[in-house]
């Protein structure tokens, strides 16, 4: 394995307290990687931390799923997927145990004992290609969403969906426009964004009563696609998805009203633009696929565990963060929102140092001061600023 410390000892860094105090505009500017590990051989291609920030696993293009250990900035574990391939790897509630999508062969879900290498079951019921997978923040359960369109909840202890949601999509097929899907913090609500042309909102326990809540989003979308959802924690009062057009935008999750537009120095129409060419050059008929894959499936972008910073990687290898605590505050909800115009936000900030590629993952620790990113190599990055 080949590792680079930047720093002696950097990671025992801002361990007291550090998310309910350290998280400062001032401290996010002071990132700087600490461990950077070369051992990937190809791109990676998604990130997932455990509850308890302990741990993180990684999978890559190169079939491989990588489990480290955040704490003390080592490599634990290497497992291969050459059969089917592997993506979107969670973590789930029963320990020791990660569910991922398969790229070959079918598209069954898979669940996995990393301490055995077994696998403990397979999750049967896709017939395209899964383009989210999540754990429940709550139950034992995970979150899918796949290009035939349909979302599955599945129970952890069964290979048949719990339930199943089959979203209408109004803006041509989903083949065509994409689907993807998220749980809120409370695990009790879903969002899937249909067709790249309409938000909706499920009750998990109400699911084939239909959405209780949809808005149009294709004013926003125009050609591009939704590759990602996040709501934004620790409350989920927002939520923001992440198009294959390299921008972000925000939505308030209670009446779905779009609130800013995130946008970066390398994204399409700007002088270093050039990577979503071809992204932008894709026509329709089925290319959902790789259009929401070359924008990563929204794996390139992460929210602070307080809900008041946006971390996205881009294209062009280097990492920016975006300051939305004034649209996602007390005082902002409170205002008169539906008189105010959608802003369009530049980064607050960029992260020296930067990836030999684009970013394809970042994930921000929900327990400890410290953020994940990758390119084919991954990168753990720490701050001192606030000490």
């Amino acid at each position: 394995m080949n590792t680079i410390d930047h720093d002696t000892d950097v990671l025992n860094i801002l361990r007291r307290d550090p998310l309910q105090s350290a998280l400062t505009n001032n401290t996010l500017r002071g990132f700087h990687i600490s461990k950077q590990f070369s051992d990937n051989i190809a791109a990676l291609t998604s990130l997932d931390y455990d509850a308890s920030g302990n741990k993180c696993i990684t999978t890559s293009s190169d079939e491989s799923l990588r489990i480290y250990d955040c704490v003390g900035g080592k490599r634990e574990q290497v497992l291969y997927s050459k059969k089917y391939g592997c993506n979107l790897a969670q973590f789930t509630s029963h320990s020791g145990c990660v569910a991922y999508a398969s790229t070959k062969i079918n598209d069954t879900i898979r669940y996995l004992s990393y301490d055995t290498n077994q696998y403990i079951r397979y999750f049967v019921g896709h017939s395209q290609r899964v383009t989210s997978l999540q754990r429940s923040p709550v139950a034992a359960t995970v979150l899918s969403a796949a290009l035939d369109g349909v979302v599955n909840v599945w129970d952890l202890g069964s290979v048949k969906p719990a339930s199943t949601v089959t979203p209408v999509c109004g803006g041509g097929s989903v083949e065509e426009r994409g689907i993807t899907a998220a749980y809120d913090p409370s695990g009790m609500v879903i969002c899937v964004a249909v067709g790249s042309a309409e938000l909706q909102l499920f009750d998990v326990r109400e699911v084939l009563k239909g959405p209780f809540k949809s808005q149009s989003i294709s004013d926003i979308a125009g050609q591009a696609l939704v590759a990602g959802i996040r709501f934004i924690p620790p409350l989920g009062d927002h939520i923001l998805l992440a198009m294959t057009d390299g921008s972000y935008h925000l939505f308030d999750s209670f009446s779905l009203q779009h609130c800013a537009t995130l946008r970066g120095a390398d994204l399409p129409g700007d002088a270093n633009g050039a990577g979503f060419a071809t992204i932008n050059g894709i026509g329709g008929g089925g290319f959902a696929l790789r259009k929401m894959q070359d924008a990563h499936l929204g794996q390139n972008i992460t929210v602070t565990p307080d809900g008041k910073t946006v971390v996205v990687g881009g294209q062009n290898g280097s990492i920016s963060f975006w300051d939305i605590s004034r649209y996602t505050s007390a005082e902002a909800n409170a205002s008169s929102a539906s008189t105010l115009e959608p802003s369009v936000l530049a980064p607050d900030g960029v992260w020296n140092g930067s990836h030999d590629g684009p970013v394809g993952v970042c994930a921000f620790n929900p327990q400890i001061m410290e953020c994940i990113t990758g390119a084919q190599a991954l990168a753990i990055w720490t701050s001192s600023a606030a000490y």
